[in-house]
């Protein structure tokens, strides 16, 4: 009876993620001990001053300005996707023009994007996370498009290939489930960014989680440093979390469908 309780609880995802979790703290802690605290501070230091900053409220201002530059970046370089894409799915020659500029912009290296953009322009942030997250945002619109387009070919044909109203009533609505989608797959990926891009554009009359981080980092204050690092860890896993039940009950309903 006893192994049985004891078979059920380790086959429990509860229980797997938390060994998954213990593992992750003992790696941190074997390394930070491995090189003398100098590569890593202990791990429970590091979370109790984490837990102390989230009591701060320039932690939750730093976090705010991070979000709101993420918001701005994905509703700039969502609606120009969610346009270029649909219209690209419509009209396929539109889509093999607008192909070399997108396959560049995935495949061009995020921090040399930065350091491109560091001394020219002032929003840095908002910038790089538009160029890295449009053409994920584009692909949505562009592969929902086509998917909805193929499906009703010979209605909108009856209708006429350049009705306006095939995009406005047709193809839009259809592929929403598609633009969603990509959305809630760049959240995760565009926060990641804008920490990252605020890390390495520090400037001291803007504020955000990034850059909390250098100025620790400048300041020799590797203990807050380490604790603004687990913050973000822990911000982004939450809404990575999150964002798991979105894309899933979006994929389930286009199976219903």
């Amino acid at each position: 009876m006893i192994m049985k309780k004891l078979k059920a609880i380790a086959k429990s995802r509860i229980f797997q993620y938390g060994l998954g979790l213990l593992f992750l703290v003992a790696l941190w802690e074997i390394v930070a001990y491995a090189t003398g605290l100098l590569f890593l501070p202990e791990f429970f230091q590091t979370f109790s001053l984490a837990i102390s900053k989230l009591g701060e409220e320039l932690t939750y201002s730093a976090l705010g300005y991070s979000f709101l530059r993420l918001f701005v970046a994905l509703l700039g370089s969502g609606i120009l996707g969610l346009v270029l894409g649909t219209l690209a799915g419509y009209y396929e020659p539109l889509g093999r023009v607008l192909s070399p500029t997108i396959a560049v912009l995935r495949a061009f290296p995020t921090i040399a994007l930065i350091l491109l953009l560091i001394v020219f322009v002032p929003q840095t942030a908002i910038w790089v996370v538009s160029l890295v997250l449009f053409p994920v945002l584009y692909q949505a619109s562009l592969s929902g498009s086509r998917r909805v387009y193929k499906d009703y070919e010979m209605v909108l044909r009856l209708k006429g290939k350049n009705n306006l109203s095939n995009i406005t009533k047709i193809i839009l609505p259809l592929s929403m489930d598609y633009v969603l989608l990509g959305w809630t797959q760049s959240m995760g990926l565009g926060l990641k960014i804008v920490i990252m891009a605020e890390t390495f554009t520090f400037r001291t009359n803007q504020l955000g989680i990034g850059n909390l981080i250098n100025s620790s980092y400048q300041n020799l204050n590797y203990p807050d440093m380490m604790a603004y690092v687990l913050i973000s860890l822990l911000v982004i896993l939450l809404l990575d979390f999150l964002l798991h039940f979105a894309k899933k009950t979006l994929q389930g309903k286009k199976k219903e469908e």
